[in-house]
């Protein structure tokens, strides 16, 4: 997937490794989070692949920086990604509920304590998620211009995320319900 949300935002323009990590930071970070280290890596692997190319650029007073820039490989790549459909649901991967599901021998008293960490961190995040609405209108790569279409779709992911921390806290209140019943 890494190697997906790379071509993605290379269509976009040329950016080196630590520009792509800030953007994905900023934005697919939020439902697929990437290590600096995975980017690199996989970077050199693409580089090997044919599906970007690479030159160092250097700035008045900055280091040699090496900038990724797609390659028509590399848009084909991503275009046969984006058109093949998904025919499957993945797998579900969530470590709290683990914890909750076999929660059943605890104190019920230390699963209250972390069912309220866990409503702060989805408060958190959908106050995130509140504020990215207001500036994701305002981005938008210099190279690549109005990226008006572009943006329905990032605020549809958005949204998304949106509606899944609202989900998820109201699922909290009744996890803090059924608790304290027992």
């Amino acid at each position: 997937m890494l190697k997906s949300i790379l071509l993605g935002f290379l269509d976009y323009g040329p950016m080196t490794g630590y520009e792509l990590k800030q953007t994905i930071d900023n934005s697919t970070g939020h439902f697929w989070h990437a290590h600096h280290s995975q980017i690199y890596t996989t970077l050199r692997q693409m580089e090997k692949d044919g599906l970007v190319t690479s030159e160092f650029a250097s700035e008045e007073n900055a280091l040699r920086r090496r900038v990724y820039t797609l390659t028509e490989a590399g848009k084909k790549e991503l275009t046969q990604w984006l058109d093949t459909p998904m025919e499957e649901i993945p797998p579900l991967k969530e470590d709290f509920l683990v914890r909750m599901f076999f929660s059943g021998k605890r104190d019920p008293q230390k699963v209250l304590e972390e069912l309220a960490i866990q409503q702060k961190l989805h408060k958190s995040t959908a106050s995130i998620y509140e504020k990215m609405q207001n500036s994701i209108y305002h981005y938008g790569h210099p190279k690549t211009g109005n990226l008006a279409d572009q943006q329905k779709y990032w605020n549809l992911t958005l949204e998304m995320g949106r509606m899944y921390e609202k989900m998820y806290q109201e699922w909290l209140e009744k996890a803090i319900e059924v608790v304290k019943s027992l």
